[in-house]
């Protein structure tokens, strides 16, 4: 009998030990049902203290309170004892916060230059299918924030978190094969409608294709090399294109040699000009041309 709740017990210690949050873990999955029983009250009534309280007038009015009655006894006491008790009674040193807090904001520093350097390449594009994803969340998040106000996403999120786990421990092996069948079909089904949309677009597709012609291959081209910015683009990826001369046998070294510059064509010889009339001439053919077949179809069809 003893086995199978070792057993037990060291899987749901690994699985929490994996994340390496075994206090949150225990916490969240009601281990300890006091403990959780009070940090789940807490937030709960820290909800409804924000809900209905107004912070600012509260901790002004606590501020305020404080000072009047500290400054009161002082000077009471002053008169009648000839010390004040504040003084006599109260703390000689602030607590040591920058030391706490110290830490904690050198570890975010350390981190900060990562996560600057990835919003730096999101906002200038460095990979534009990123940037799309990224304005689908925000737009999502923005319709649902405009949706449900800030309190009730907290409430909500709060009561989540202290029953989602819970539920989700108890009955692992059930919701693990319906989300396993849930993406199964839903694979299927967006295959089988990729599949039906690509057969009935491909005669427009190549239709369009072969009536714009050199347009066509230009745009494909262009989208390929501003799809992605990546390190060949750069000074350094071109440098490194550059040949490099091997040293020749029986070279000699001395004051006198010097090493060889390797021969390149130059850079205006191997870039290719674009003209931006022969592209204008080619669109008008190409558009003269849908036009005049348009006008066949109309005629045929009258």
């Amino acid at each position: 009998m003893s086995a199978p709740v070792e057993q037990k017990s060291s899987e749901s210690s690994g699985n929490c030990g994996s994340c390496g949050c075994e206090s949150g873990c225990g916490l969240l999955l009601w281990k300890n049902p006091i403990e959780t029983g009070k940090v789940f009250g807490g937030l709960l009534v820290g909800l409804l203290v924000l809900k209905t309280v107004n912070l600012i007038t509260f901790f002004l009015k606590v501020f305020y309170t404080t000072l009047f009655i500290s400054g009161s006894i002082e000077f009471v006491s002053k008169i009648i004892l000839g010390k004040g008790l504040v003084t006599k009674y109260g703390l000689k040193d602030c607590p040591n916060v920058v030391g706490m807090i110290k830490p904690s904001v050198d570890h975010m520093f350390k981190v900060f230059p990562v996560y600057q350097a990835k919003f730096r390449k999101l906002v200038f594009a460095y990979q534009p299918k990123n940037n799309f994803k990224a304005a689908v969340i925000l737009f999502v998040l923005h319709r649902f924030f405009s949706w449900f106000s800030v309190w009730t996403i907290a409430f909500i999120g709060v009561i989540s978190t202290f029953t989602v786990p819970l539920i989700y421990s108890m009955y692992k092996k059930e919701i693990d094969t319906a989300v396993d069948n849930g993406i199964k079909v839903a694979k299927v089904k967006t295959d089988e409608f990729t599949q039906l949309a690509s057969e009935k677009t491909k005669p427009y597709l190549e239709t369009l294709d072969s009536k714009l012609g050199p347009v066509s291959g230009f745009v494909k081209s262009q989208y390929h090399n501003a799809n992605t910015v990546s390190s060949k683009s750069t000074t350094t990826g071109l440098a490194a294109k550059v040949p490099l001369e091997e040293p020749s046998k029986g070279t000699t070294t001395g004051s006198t040699s010097f090493p060889s510059v390797p021969q390149t064509a130059p850079l205006n010889q191997q870039t290719q000009e674009f003209s931006v009339d022969a592209l204008q001439s080619e669109l008008k053919q190409s558009t003269d041309g849908l036009k005049r077949d348009l006008q066949e179809n109309n005629n045929v069809s009258y």
